[in-house]
Parts: structure tokens; sequence; C-alpha cells
């Protein structure tokens, strides 16, 4: 049997990682996965071990008082900023609440069939609530509900591009 696919949960502070790693260690089988949940990458396993995690980073999108804002997103940006140096790869989970679970799954789930991660494969095809053959529709989802990484860059590249130009 291989050992447990070993989940990373990021987010800044108020960004719902220990609720998210509450639910998901409450409905993935124990032992199929380990999930780690931090506000940094510090004080993580050893470099290999990080880079063969799936790794999913909070979106900002749960409520946050106006005055702790900045701070989140400074958070946000710094994390963004420390996974894309290590050269990780990553998915974004936005939703509220079921939402958010699902989300997260589906990202896991995403990520999981990825060809280096061989023994991830098939763990958590249940969990989607989707069979194996829908899996390419995930992209007819909403923004919002988009775990990839570079599809948002590029969304807000876009977005602030036109605002530099309008101004």
């Amino acid at each position: 049997m291989p050992p447990p696919t070993t989940i990373i949960l990021l987010g800044a502070p108020g960004t719902g990682a220990q609720a998210l790693r509450d639910t998901l260690n409450a409905r993935i089988p124990p032992g199929a996965a380990h999930i780690l949940c931090a506000t940094d990458l510090d004080g993580q396993q050893p470099a290999g071990a990080v880079a063969a995690s799936l790794v999913l980073l909070m979106g900002l999108d749960l409520p946050c008082p106006a005055d702790e804002r900045a701070v989140q997103e400074a958070a946000d940006a710094r994390l963004r900023a420390d996974l894309t140096q290590a050269g990780l790869s990553y998915r974004v989970v936005y939703g509220h609440g079921e939402q958010r679970i699902k989300n997260a799954l589906n990202a896991i789930k995403t990520i999981a069939i990825n060809p280096d991660l061989k023994s991830a494969r098939g763990l958590f095809d249940s969990y989607s609530g989707m069979p194996p053959q829908h899996a390419a529709r995930l992209r007819a989802w909403n923004c919002e509900k988009c775990s990839d990484p570079e599809c948002e860059h590029r969304l807000f590249t876009a977005l602030m591009g036109r605002d530099a130009g309008s101004a």
C-alpha cells in the first residue's frame, strides 16, 4: 500500500484553512491522506516532501474585518511568492461552506491525477461527486470556483492591465 498522500493547506490568517483541514480529516478515510495546515512554508517537511505534496492555498473570499484585510492580503501575497519561488504547484480554493469543501476535494483530485503522483491516483475519485470521465468538465466552472493559479494570474494580470490603461 502506498504511503498516505500529504495535503498541505496554506492560507493567510482568517481564510479558513483550519476549518477545511478538520472537515477534510472527517471526510477522507483514515490513512488515505495526511493533512497539514499552515500560514507559511516555514517549518514544513523537507523540501522534497513538500514538493511531492498536494498544496492548496485558501482564497481571500471569506469575510474579513476591514482593519485586518491589508494584513491578510500581504500574508496571501507572501505565500504566493514563496510557493512560486519554491517552484511548488498549487491550487487556490474558494467558496463558502459545502462549496469550499467540494472545491477542495476537486482540486485534490485534479492534483492527484498528475502523472508525477501515481501513488495518489484514484484515492480521491469517490470524493468529488463526479465520475472520473467527467473530470475534463471542471473548466466549465465560474471563475470564483476555479482552482487554477495560472488561470487566476492571467485573469488578474488582464484586469490590472485594463485598469492601468484607463488611468
